[in-house]
């Protein structure tokens, strides 16, 4: 009789327990339930944000997904979005977590290779990069003898003094001939031996101008283009520039093809 009482206690403690129990179950798993669909939604407006090249946003996304749902692929989405940020040390940290969650991943090796490229972009940032320094040094320039250019400007001047001369003697000779027209050439004797010799004379000097005119002409534009061929070039400041130092390439073959990674410094 009393092992009947205390079986019976015993059940009714058991109930009781599960009644209190059960509840808090329903409620956890329809927390759960909640999460897991909070999570899903973040991760396709990760996927979105990834798509449209929004990794900022695409990383928050993947970050709270992962946060809810605890899934190790989401690391690897939540490290892409960091490496196409170039923020290298996050990237870093979620591709080797989700290595550490997935060890036998069938894209181990490409994550690896990710992984070997980033630690060459932290090693480079840590590095100092040499300075390039332009220095233009100012070069006084020294004007250098240019005697067809001084021949130039004489022939210059030259010429204009044979060109005016030449017209003001062939006005003057044009005036003498019109008096002298007026004055003895309807005459039956006509006009003297002095007259005709200084008109003579007059048409002399106009014709040697012209002939020293064009001579003088010829010999300008000659000193020019002489000048002109033999002009030296304009001095430039030089500029040092330092050379690059070394780089290094490597190549990590993968299914379809193949990843290269390149460092070194500037």
């Amino acid at each position: 009789m009393g092992r009947m009482v205390g079986a019976g206690c015993l059940g009714a403690v058991l109930v009781a327990a599960l009644s209190s129990v059960a509840p808090r179950l329903a409620e956890a798993q329809a927390l759960d339930a909640e999460s897991d669909q909070i999570a899903r939604e973040r991760y396709n407006a990760g996927r979105e944000a990834y798509g449209r090249g929004d990794f900022s946003t695409a990383a928050s996304n993947f970050e709270r997904a992962y946060a809810l749902s605890r899934r190790p692929m989401l690391l690897y989405h939540i490290g892409n979005a960091y490496n196409n940020l170039h923020r290298w040390e996050q990237a870093r940290s979620s591709y080797r977590r989700y290595l550490d969650a997935v060890p036998q991943a069938s894209d181990r090796a490409e994550v690896e290779a990710r992984l070997r490229i980033i630690e060459t972009e932290i090693a480079n940032a840590a590095t100092p990069h040499t300075q390039v320094v332009v220095v233009e040094r100012p070069v006084e320039r020294v004007e250098p003898a240019r005697p067809w250019r001084t021949a130039f400007w004489v022939g210059v001047g030259l010429t204009t003094v044979a060109t005016a001369g030449t017209v003001a003697v062939g006005l003057l000779a044009d005036r003498q001939y019109r008096n002298l027209l007026d004055s003895c050439g309807q005459s039956a004797s006509g006009c003297d031996a002095a007259a005709i010799d200084d008109m003579r004379l007059r048409e002399g000097i106009i014709n040697g101008g012209i002939v020293a005119s064009a001579v003088f002409a010829v010999g300008t534009a000659a000193a020019f283009v002489i000048d002109l061929n033999r002009r030296p070039p304009a001095p430039t400041g030089e500029v040092q520039v330092p050379t690059a130092g070394p780089t290094s390439a490597s190549f990590v073959p993968l299914q379809g093809g193949g990843l290269v990674t390149l460092g070194g410094r500037l």
